[in-house]
């Protein structure tokens, strides 16, 4: 491909070598990023899922809330009559409105997928979504019963899907475009990055975890700006509108905002 576009490039009489030209994949450069970030997060304090779980039961004590909502979806996941048991979890408790007046989502818990970009977000996203739920589920297993993440914990996870939120809405406003092209790539980058900083700002307790993937991200972004693969796509995609700052979506203006 960069052999094509180089000669291509040389019939038009623009100079263009194939050497450092090469462009990263955006949503790897955003997982390396996010992933960077989530290493810097601190195990949380305290007895944050109960007292130590039974040999058999396979609820370890995890050392940060990720882990602990991983662990808890495994478990409710762990078996087809345990999903069942969810499910009708669901399904009764909004026949008695026990979680409010507003009816949880029929909806299954999440596994997260190392290959899957986003996948922690939505299994974040979903967990808190059915927290109500899974709170009233474990209170009814009898050796499940003291292992739902306090407070404090559920307060993290909350920011972390905060976090998490930004790059997974970048990344399916390119995805949303039927032929994503170069040319958005530095946008993205920037409105990344802004939303991030204005996130850090607002959350003291992930400041660490943000500045972390900020740092990586402005690594890439750097490369990318100094790519004449980068620059020639930018100035000859006249039509091209690049996601068009944060306006063009309504969920990362928030963030940005």
């Amino acid at each position: 491909m960069m052999q094509y576009i180089q000669d291509g490039l040389a019939e038009r009489g623009i100079a263009f070598s194939t050497e450092g030209n090469r462009v990263r994949c955006f949503p790897h450069v955003v997982n390396v990023g996010v992933q960077t970030g989530l290493k810097q997060l601190t195990a949380v304090k305290d007895n944050a899922i109960g007292a130590p779980r039974p040999k058999d039961e396979p609820l370890p004590r995890p050392g940060d809330p990720v882990k602990t909502a991983r662990s808890l979806v495994a478990a409710c996941r762990a078996f087809g009559q345990r999903r069942e048991e969810f499910r009708k979890t669901i399904q009764e408790g909004n026949s008695a409105k026990t979680f409010g007046e507003q009816p949880l989502p029929k909806a299954e818990l999440l596994r997260d997928v190392d290959t899957h970009w986003s996948s922690m977000f939505l299994m974040i996203d979903r967990f808190l979504e059915l927290c109500a739920a899974i709170q009233q589920f474990l209170a009814k297993q009898q050796t499940m019963s003291d292992v739902m993440p306090e407070k404090h914990v559920l307060d993290v996870l909350k920011d972390i899907r905060d976090f998490l939120e930004i790059p997974h809405i970048v990344q399916e406003v390119l995805s949303a475009e039927r032929t994503p092209t170069l040319c958005m790539v530095l946008p993205a980058y920037e409105n990344l990055m802004t939303a991030l900083e204005n996130l850090r700002s607002r959350t003291p307790k992930l400041h660490h975890a943000i500045s972390a993937t900020l740092l990586k991200l402005r690594v890439y972004y750097t490369s990318a700006r100094q790519s004449d693969t980068c620059i020639i796509a930018m100035s000859e995609s006249r039509n091209c509108h690049c996601i068009g700052g944060a306006t063009d979506c309504a969920d990362l203006h928030k963030h940005q905002s």
